[in-house]
């Protein structure tokens, strides 16, 4: 009766956010459109859902037609070690993460750690703390400003005369993330699992300036939930939702995975949608056999700068690869039930 009240519970949550969260304004993109191959960057406590040594590849090209436009590429890697037969585990996971936007380029290295304690036959709490160094430059010797220019001229000799003191800026950034699973095993004739979790980034609120003046970057709180229903004719589907609130703004974001197992469930092909209320929505398609799994995903930029502008919808790939890590006992969590 409890696992029964729970779910509904979930499921009036997401029926909730659907319904109202859309009326909230934006302030701001998601970073990708396959969040979930990014976890680190979500919540470090989805750790907890990963049971192999995994490594993962994440590109994305985004608005190619502003010049330059904004490119991504993340590695990540996450690793579980297990403990006390399968009922408890470490993860540790690293992520290493590129961003460049024309004269603009950030670099951003980070390691996590997490604990994850089984708390009922198909339920699981993991705990993740997040620590990095970002390192951010400017590049100006291709850059021009309005002091160079005297009556309609330009001169790259003339002084900028702006406030900029270095091309680089670095600093230190916390997180943190927990997040509950349930998993059920195929022994229990699985036709739910679920998972809710909450993180929070940037909790130091680290100085970003370039300048002498200080510009804190604000702490970001992101939640997340989602219900994995498992069909019978291979084909399971995941309604998920993403809130992410910064300084005030807020982004929702509402999607649905499709997976469609082929063979003897060693392989299946995902398809999924979100959906950005103003922003865009983003289509995907992947395919995953064993140890390898790739995605792609397309953006379709629905807000008003489309009218204006051409060429602003984005491209993202993604790659991964695990290996079997060795562990006791079936209680590890897992998106799907077992098969």
């Amino acid at each position: 009766m409890k696992k029964i009240i729970s779910l509904l519970a979930i499921c009036i949550f997401l029926l909730t956010a659907i319904c109202v969260f859309p009326t909230v304004s934006f302030s701001q993109d998601l970073r990708f459109a396959q969040p979930f191959a990014n976890p680190l960057k979500l919540n470090p406590a989805m750790m907890g859902m990963n049971e192999d040594l995994k490594f993962m590849l994440h590109y994305r090209s985004q608005w190619a037609a502003l010049g330059n436009g904004y490119t991504t590429a993340s590695f990540t890697t996450l690793y579980p070690i297990y403990i006390k037969e399968g009922k408890e585990k470490l993860d540790v996971g690293a992520n290493v993460l590129q961003d460049k936007s024309g004269a603009f380029k950030s670099l951003d290295a980070s390691l996590a750690i997490g604990y994850n304690l089984q708390i009922s036959d198909a339920g699981h709490l993991n705990f993740s703390l997040m620590g990095g160094y970002v390192q951010k430059s400017l590049n100006t010797a291709n850059l021009t400003f309005d002091n160079q220019y005297m009556l309609g001229s330009y001169n790259s000799s003339n002084p900028i005369n702006e406030t900029v003191l270095n091309n680089k800026a670095g600093y230190a950034d916390v997180g943190a993330g927990a997040m509950w699973y349930y998993t059920p095993s195929k022994d229990d004739n699985a036709k739910l699992n679920a998972y809710l979790g909450v993180s929070a980034f940037h909790l130091n609120q680290p100085n970003e300036s370039f300048t002498a003046a200080t510009g804190k970057l604000p702490a970001r709180y992101s939640f997340q939930g989602g219900i994995k229903i498992l069909g019978k004719n291979k084909i399971d589907f995941t309604p998920n939702v993403i809130v992410n609130s910064q300084n005030g703004n807020e982004n929702i974001a509402v999607g649905v995975l499709m997976d469609y197992h082929v063979g003897e469930a060693t392989s299946k092909i995902v398809i999924g949608a979100w959906y950005r209320r103003t922003d865009a929505i983003a289509f995907s398609v992947g395919y995953e056999h064993k140890t390898l799994s790739f995605g792609y995903s397309y953006d379709v930029v629905t807000s008003q700068i489309s009218n204006s502008v051409a060429g602003l919808n984005a491209h993202e790939i993604t790659v991964a690869l695990k290996f079997n890590q060795s562990h006791k006992g079936n209680s590890v969590p897992k998106t799907g039930a077992k098969k």
